[in-house]
């Protein structure tokens, strides 16, 4: 049985009956032959550029990748209403609806036209596309989270995951195409480290990594990524990687990477109780990531990890860095920064024995991290890759993640309403 799983997953088109009386009846490769070859020139090469989509689709992607070489952008949507009455596509979402429709097409169908389109050796240039295609999507998800807007830019990756898998799965095979690879994987960063999908995107880093260039700002990003990813994993790489993404972001400039390798090496050393070190390291972060660095957690997150690690030693130096972290246009409009700011918050007060203002700071922090923790639980059943985030590990690094933030601040709430604690 498992051996038949995998050969149906490999492809389809050798099922078949040899002794069927018409020959389109002997193989589902046959017979979807048969449909192939009753479609128009322009409905074919359609039909053999679809088939680089791995998943669901809509009407611009596809007018994008396939038109043209002979096909105008103009055609493209008429040859899929053709190839829906051919059974060829299916409509995800009805055509006359308020969203834009979007198509899937047959497994059978699909490795069919990978057949055509490799024929016509237009393989390369069709996966091409895709792939551009889908780096565009990646930035938009990468800009909506950036601003705030987390639940749009989840479901916006949500929407195109497997076709976002597949432009990072298949191998580039020139430089332009590694970089653009590269940039998807980093601008889904949130995807990976927030959104519980981190042993993933450390599998495509991981293999993307090598065949990119490695003295540019893009791949610091990456490094330091992958580094972060490995601390959420538990990793035995995860230093090798910061260390790496340390020296490629001093070469670059890139004081954004430089700053995030000492804030991932901080909320370590937070997580294993060495709170000077963690002290030194969050306070270089917070010193050095610019105010508007993108692909990562902004300063404001840094400082408020900085004020977690100062609130039993140095409460005083506790309330500034929250201060700054306050300061920051980041905690204003992005839920996640502003959640883990209202954390460290409460937690300072709380270590001050002010009850009242700790516990409505801590039931803010619970709310935000609530809405970020649905906005990244809300995935197609089965698509989850197991991890989730930083579960299971430490303050410092479920802190660094979001989501798991929910049961560290359920924790502060019980801490605050069980009484003062000890003095320090």
């Amino acid at each position: 049985m498992v051996q038949l799983v995998r050969m149906l997953d490999a492809g389809q088109g050798w099922l078949g009956v040899p002794d069927a009386p018409l020959r389109r009846h002997r193989s589902l490769r046959a017979a979807v032959g048969a449909g192939y070859a009753l479609c128009e020139p322009t409905e074919r090469t359609t039909w053999a550029r679809l088939s680089v989509f791995a998943g669901d689709f809509d009407e611009d992607a596809a007018v994008f990748v396939c038109s043209g070489g002979g096909l105008g952008a103009e055609e493209v949507p008429v040859c899929l209403a053709r190839l829906v009455l051919a059974s060829v596509l299916t409509p995800v979402r009805d055509p006359g609806g308020v969203l834009p429709p979007r198509y899937r097409m047959t497994e059978a169908a699909r490795g069919f036209g990978a057949e055509r389109l490799q024929s016509a050796g237009e393989t390369a240039a069709a996966v091409s596309r895709h792939l551009y295609w889908y780096a565009n999507i990646a930035s938009s998800a990468h800009h909506l989270w950036s601003t705030g807007l987390h639940e749009q830019a989840t479901t916006l990756v949500r929407e195109e995951e497997d076709n976002l898998h597949a432009a990072l799965a298949r191998q580039p095979h020139r430089a332009d195409e590694a970089t653009a690879a590269l940039a998807v994987a980093v601008d889904l960063w949130f995807w990976w480290a927030v959104c519980g999908r981190a042993a993933e995107g450390r599998e495509h880093l991981r293999r993307l990594l090598p065949v990119g260039r490695a003295d540019t700002r893009l791949c610091g990003q990456a490094l330091w990524l992958a580094g972060w990813l490995a601390v959420c994993v538990d990793a035995p790489d995860a230093a090798e990687l910061l260390g790496q993404a340390w020296r490629v972001g001093m070469l670059a400039g890139d004081d954004a990477t430089i700053g995030r390798v000492s804030h991932v090496l901080g909320a370590v050393a937070l997580e294993e109780g060495r709170t000077e070190r963690a002290i030194a390291h969050l306070w270089e972060a917070a010193d050095t990531i610019p105010v508007h660095a993108e692909h990562g957690p902004p300063a404001a997150v840094s400082w408020a990890l900085l004020a977690v690690a100062q609130a039993k030693v140095s409460p005083a130096d506790a309330r500034r860095s929250i201060r700054r972290a306050s300061a920051g246009p980041q905690p204003r409009h992005d839920v996640w920064t502003r959640s883990m700011t209202q954390y460290a918050q409460a937690l300072v007060d709380h270590r001050r024995g002010r009850r009242s203002r700790a516990w409505r700071r801590a039931h803010k922090a619970l709310a935000g991290a609530i809405g970020v923790a649905g906005a990244a639980r809300t995935t197609a059943p089965g698509k989850a890759d197991g991890t989730t985030g930083a579960a299971g590990a430490g303050p410092a690094a479920a802190m660094m993640t979001g989501p798991p933030g929910a049961a560290l601040i359920h924790q502060l709430i019980a801490d605050i309403e069980a009484g003062p604690p000890p003095s320090i």
